[in-house]
């Protein structure tokens, strides 16, 4: 009569023992391939891909070392100049500093390069927004345009 017990109790667990690992298993099958975030936000699996097209090497700009006519300094990154109206070019730092002299700032108010050749001051708010007070055009489209190609024209 014992070993009949032990024998039900063994198979109890036994059965126990495989309804918990299948249940493991079930549990575990929603997580299958999961195992970086990439995977996880749907980012294909990366593979090693060797095209056929040859890779062109990397052009560089071939500064001309022009020199800046307010600090007498030659200029280092052409690309980072600023043309003015005789076909001079200026320090980035050298143009702020002009605006900066020919300007009569108000306490708050900065200048600000806004893009394409502009530069504007500017005033934050009680919010901590910025305002345009003025828009200075310094470059014009046309001589902006065409020192992007000359830049462009420079590069080896």
């Amino acid at each position: 009569m014992k070993k009949n017990n032990s024998r039900r109790r063994d198979q109890r667990y036994r059965d126990k023992r495989e309804k918990d690992s299948k249940k493991k298993n079930r549990d575990s099958d929603k997580y299958i391939g999961l195992n970086t975030i990439a995977q996880v936000v749907g980012a294909p699996k990366s593979h090693s891909f060797h095209s056929s097209i040859p890779v062109q090497p990397a052009k560089t700009v071939k500064e001309p070392l022009l020199v800046c006519p307010d600090c007498n300094e030659r200029i280092q990154c052409i690309a980072e100049a600023i043309s003015i109206a005789n076909g001079e070019f200026v320090h980035f730092d050298c143009m702020i500093e002009r605006i900066r002299k020919a300007e009569n700032l108000k306490e708050g108010q900065s200048i600000s390069y806004i893009g394409k050749g502009n530069f504007a001051i500017v005033e934050k708010d009680d919010e901590g927004k910025f305002h345009i007070v003025k828009t200075i055009p310094v470059e014009e489209e046309k001589a902006f345009n065409s020192v992007k190609e000359y830049v462009e024209s420079l590069k080896i």
